[in-house]
Formats: C-alpha cells, sequence, structure tokens
C-alpha cells in the first residue's frame, strides 16, 4: 500500500515541484507522513507548495494534510496527512 502512495506522490511531486525530493513516506495507520528535501533547503512556504501539491491526492486517498510547526528548523520537513 504504501509504495503505490509513495509513487503517486513521486508523480505529483515530479510535475508541480521538480527539485523536491522525497526522502520517505510512511504509513502508519490512517497517516501518512512524508520527508522531503529541496537543493535550496526546505521551508514553509515549500511545505505549503507541496501540501498544495498533493491535495488531490488527500481527496483520492481520503487524507488531509498538515504542514509542520514553524517551530521545526530540521534541514528537512515532515508533512503528515491522517485521515
Amino acid at each position: 500500500m504504501v509504495d503505490k502512495i509513495q509513487k503517486e506522490i513521486e508523480e505529483r511531486l515530479a510535475e508541480s515541484e521538480p527539485q523536491v525530493e522525497l526522502l520517505l513516506c510512511e504509513l502508519n495507520g490512517g497517516t501518512v507522513r512524508i520527508f522531503i528535501d529541496h537543493p535550496d533547503g526546505v521551508d514553509l512556504n515549500l511545505c505549503e507548495r507541496v501540501t498544495r501539491a498533493l491535495a488531490n491526492c488527500a481527496r483520492t486517498t481520503r487524507s488531509r494534510f498538515r504542514r509542520p510547526a514553524p517551530s521545526d528548523r530540521s534541514p528537512s520537513r515532515i508533512i503528515t496527512a491522517s485521515s
């Protein structure tokens, strides 16, 4: 199941944000968590763009995407979807 979701996320990112690298996609119960990176770093604006790019994916899987807390200053960000 996670392979199918990861493939769909990678395809959508390739179209909308080609420089974004999907580092990891985790499925835990009703939650999909993705870890992303970008050559120029990851900031809140990028997380918002990725969230919008994956919005249709969220509807398909009946999930919603959240951006990480502003206090997250790690080199890659986490975007979580939960149903």
